[in-house]
């Protein structure tokens, strides 16, 4: 098969060893990568050139943590509720526009109404809707009336269905395990701070996944929840904001280090928790509840900071679909981590090979051979900018250029 694409003179970021490599051709064929070599030193005449003179290749964005039919509005809840389902999938169909054309090349879904997320994954995957390839849990599994059970959760109140419903869920398309181990504050008749789901359904949930041979997640506010996925084994956990009765933010490092004790990786979601924080301030009349709130809210930076001076392995993820998170969030979720203390350059792997490695995700996440060729072309440097991220001149997904800024500049 003769080579299609050559990608040429680009600089690449080598995000796993976190260096560049200035003149390098990349070459494509068959949607993945055939090789990256010094520029000009190998021939084919039969691909086609982009040329990339002072241009930085880097490989597509990851984003560990999305809800596609939220519509990342004041109200997601509310404007979910109120809509049709036709309504909701345009609603995934712009979310999944809009992440690919900021350089997300891959997104996991972390709870949505399953028949539909299912069929979004086979539109984009057909090629009639644009958007990044997908890996979703369909429903959560939650505590009857659990957190976000609007979306069509699984509510289970023991462990005697878990291994069929989950079973079920994984035979329709799902590629994970997602807990609803806390409340939320998106879900009336929950709360941040109480661990809503028993850890008998928790442990048995972790044993089904790992006898199937996929990760599990668990959405954890509540101090004690986090306390209870370390307690079942789950090797991810999803917000980590340690929230104690009667709602107050206290960050508990014992259990932080327990985390860590165990492997288990953290999605802090910070970016989306920092706005409404904001919003709270700016109104400056702030009562008991909305000081506690801010208090949790913005206690997801600090917590950040924490996990990385432990050495807890971290996914970047920013629950977009969520209240002010758009879809193009992924760079302003980077950008909080910088703040928490951790590097430019690390940053930058924690959002593509570091999510691939942590979400088991093994056909991408690096530019090298063999792997699939979803990358993004830049006119800077990420390392040292964060901000050439948000536009990227051209998109390349499975080796198919699906956006080009580049062609539309005059």
């Amino acid at each position: 098969m003769s080579l299609r694409v050559r990608i040429g003179n680009a600089t690449v970021v080598d995000v796993v060893e976190q260096r560049l490599l200035p003149a390098h051709d990349v070459f494509v064929d068959g949607g993945r990568i055939d090789s990256v070599v010094s520029a000009g030193t190998k021939s084919a005449p039969s691909a086609e050139t982009i040329d990339a003179s002072g241009l930085f290749l880097c490989p597509g964005l990851i984003d560990s943590h999305v809800h596609f039919f939220l519509d990342a509005g004041g109200d997601p809840r509310g404007s979910f509720l109120e809509t049709t389902e036709e309504e909701r999938w345009n609603c995934a169909a712009r979310n999944a526009r809009m992440a690919i054309e900021a350089g997300i090349t891959t997104m996991r879904d972390c709870a949505a109404p399953a028949d539909q997320m299912f069929a979004l994954q086979r539109h984009i995957d057909a090629g009639r809707l644009p958007g990044p390839h997908i890996l979703s849990c369909g429903y959560a599994i939650m505590r009857p009336a659990g957190h976000c059970h609007f979306l069509g959760g699984i509510e289970v109140s023991d462990s005697v269905q878990v291994e069929s419903i989950i079973e079920q869920q994984l035979s329709l398309g799902s590629g994970f395990v997602k807990l609803m181990a806390s409340g939320g504050g998106l879900t009336p008749g929950t709360v941040p701070h109480d661990a809503d789901l028993d850890l008998v359904i928790m442990r048995k949930a972790a044993a089904v996944a790992r006898a199937n041979g996929v990760h599990i997640t668990a959405h954890c506010h509540a101090t004690e929840s986090i306390l209870r996925a370390v307690e079942a084994g789950l090797p991810q956990i999803e917000h980590a904001t340690f929230v104690e009765p009667p709602g107050r933010y206290r960050y508990d490092d014992d259990v932080a280090r327990r985390v860590r004790d165990i492997g288990a990786a953290i999605a802090p979601t910070v970016f989306g928790a920092l706005k409404p924080a904001q919003r709270f301030r700016v109104s400056g009349s702030l009562n008991a509840n909305d000081t506690a709130a801010v208090e949790r809210l913005e206690g997801r930076l600090t917590n950040t900071t924490h996990f990385h001076e432990l050495g807890i392995p971290m996914m970047a993820g920013t629950d977009c679909g969520a209240t002010d998170t758009p879809f193009d969030a992924l760079v302003d979720e980077l950008h909080t981590y910088v703040r928490a203390g951790i590097p430019e350059p690390e940053v930058v792997a924690m959002a593509t090979c570091g999510n691939a490695r942590l979400l088991g995700l093994t056909e991408t996440g690096a530019i090298a051979p063999g792997l699939r060729a979803d990358m993004v072309l830049l006119a800077g440097d990420p390392f040292k900018d964060l901000d050439v991220l948000r536009a990227p001149l051209k998109v390349l997904k499975s080796g198919s250029v699906v956006c080009d800024r580049e062609s539309t500049n005059p």
